[in-house]
Parts: C-alpha cells; structure tokens; sequence
C-alpha cells in the first residue's frame, strides 16, 4: 500500500525557503500540507543558508496550533549538485519531513537516486513526492509512480510543462497533460497534486480550478498564499447529501458484505465502495450546504 493511500491532503502551500520568517506562519495557515521551497523560490547565492535555515525549522517542527499540517520541503533538482547536496544533508542528519518534494523528475532513475542518498531507513519513514514537469516526465508518469513504495503523490508542473510542450497554460492547454498525470497516480494508487493558480485573491477562480481537477480525478492542489487555502480545501469536501448517500453505501456492504446490494437502485460493486469511502474520509474534516 502506497504512502499516500489512506491520506487526505487537499492543500499543499509552498513557501519560500529563504524566508524563515514566514515558516511558522505558514504551518499555522490551516492548509493540509505546508512545503518549504528551496528550489523556485531562493536565488543561488541563497542556497546554502536558506537550506540551513529550513532543515534547523523542521528538525524543531513538533505540528502547527491544531496539530495537523504535515511540513515537508522541496528539494533542488536531484540531477544537480545542489539537489544532490540537498538530499544528501537531509540524510546526514537523519531529517525526518512529513514528505520531500523532488522537481523536474524525468524517470523512475531519479526516485531511485533519491531513494539511493537517502538510504533505506529513512525510505521507509519519509514519503515522496515526485514533480513532472516536461512532455518526457509526462509520457513516463506510469513508471514514475510505481517507483517507489515510499511515493505519496505525483505532482503536475505546469508552468514549466507549458514551456516545454509549447502549450498556453490554462484548462485547454493543460488537460492532455493533467488527464495522463491523474491516470497514473489513481493506477498506482498514489496521490495526484494539481499546479498552484497564479491568482492569489480570487477565491471564485481558485474554487472553480480545484473542481474542475477534481474531476479529472486530482486529490489535492499547491497554493502559492494563505488567502488560496479555504477554497481549494472546501471544494474537496463533499456536500451533504453526498455525505449521507456514501455512509448509506457504506452501511449497505457492512450488512451484506458478500452479496449483491443495490442502494436507491443502483448496484454497488468495488469501486462504488472504494469511492463512497474516500467520501466518507473527506467527510471527516467537514461538509458543504
């Protein structure tokens, strides 16, 4: 069973690993993950103190004011020295994240480099989660997510992926690429993260991004700021009703666990079950009207 099977993370929030500042406030900001960036967000020369300054952060980090908020980092390319040096101190110090993100994975090599440098103990406490970032990363998403036990998620790197596949990024654009992405990630079980929005005030358009993920089969969603978290968070809760129809589903098999059932006269078989559960998951952390 994969890292990320039995997690909900709705909400991932970047924060940049050169403003130590903001660290605390981020983890206390509600989302479900929070993940320190040392890659995009720090210059070169920042490189160095910024990875320090992070790594002192989680080595101290004991949970947020609720407890919940998973702290994980993003690492530099593990092709590059720097991302090598990244990984490589995380080991040394026996660094425990709640995840490492690795961008501008190509293959199954570069889990299997990270994985190497980390060292089988620390695989087996740490999940991964791999970023694609390029047509290639995309073409090879099905190996990539069998990579690793310890993978929790894929996550879509869309603004680069734009470049890249010379496509304009936006629903039309990405679709192709956001489709392969979440097909690998529900076959292997893991986690699918969609690309942060780049519009940090408008909680209508960042609502309206996340359901329309969702039903391409996304588990969860980056943010670049706190004021994004509720309404990526709330669009994965399921409403009401559909709370009530999948403990109804639920309720039905835990009666007749080995016959045919039928609620409100459609059959439910296996992935009828499985989905009412991640409802009834979901359920757990809230509702909507």
């Amino acid at each position: 069973m994969h890292a990320s099977s039995m997690q909900l993370q709705r909400c991932l929030l970047f924060v940049p690993g050169a403003r130590a500042d903001r660290f605390s406030k981020a983890c206390d900001a509600g989302a479900d993950q929070v993940c320190i960036d040392l890659e995009d967000a720090v210059g070169l020369a920042d490189k160095v103190t910024a990875r320090a300054a992070t790594f002192d952060f989680i080595a101290q980090y004991k949970g947020n004011k609720d407890n919940k908020t998973q702290l994980g980092v993003r690492i530099n390319c593990i092709s590059s020295d720097l991302g090598v040096a990244d990984i490589t101190d995380i080991a040394a110090r026996n660094l425990q994240p709640a995840f490492i993100m690795l961008p501008k994975v190509e293959s199954p090599a570069d889990i299997a480099l990270a994985q190497q440098i980390l060292g089988a103990e620390l695989c087996a406490k740490v999940p991964l989660i791999a970023q694609l970032e390029s047509p290639h990363a995309v073409f090879e998403a099905r190996a990539i997510a069998k990579a690793a036990t310890n993978l929790q998620a894929l996550m879509f790197g869309g603004f680069d992926y734009a470049v890249a596949a010379r496509v304009t990024p936006g629903y039309n654009g990405w679709l192709w690429a956001r489709g392969q992405i979440a097909a690998a990630a529900a076959e292997a079980e893991v986690g699918a993260l969609d690309v942060p929005c780049l519009d940090i005030n408008n909680a209508e358009l960042i609502a309206r991004e996340t359901a329309a993920v969702i039903e391409l089969g996304y588990t969860g969603k980056a943010a670049i700021h706190p004021a994004q978290i509720a309404a990526i968070q709330n669009a994965f809760l399921p409403t009401r009703a559909q709370a009530a129809h999948a403990q109804k589903v639920l309720d039905a098999v835990a009666t007749s666990p080995n016959a045919a059932i039928a609620v409100d006269g459609k059959l439910v078989d296996r992935p009828i079950e499985l989905a009412a559960q991640r409802v009834a998951q979901l359920a757990l952390l809230g509702v909507r009207d």
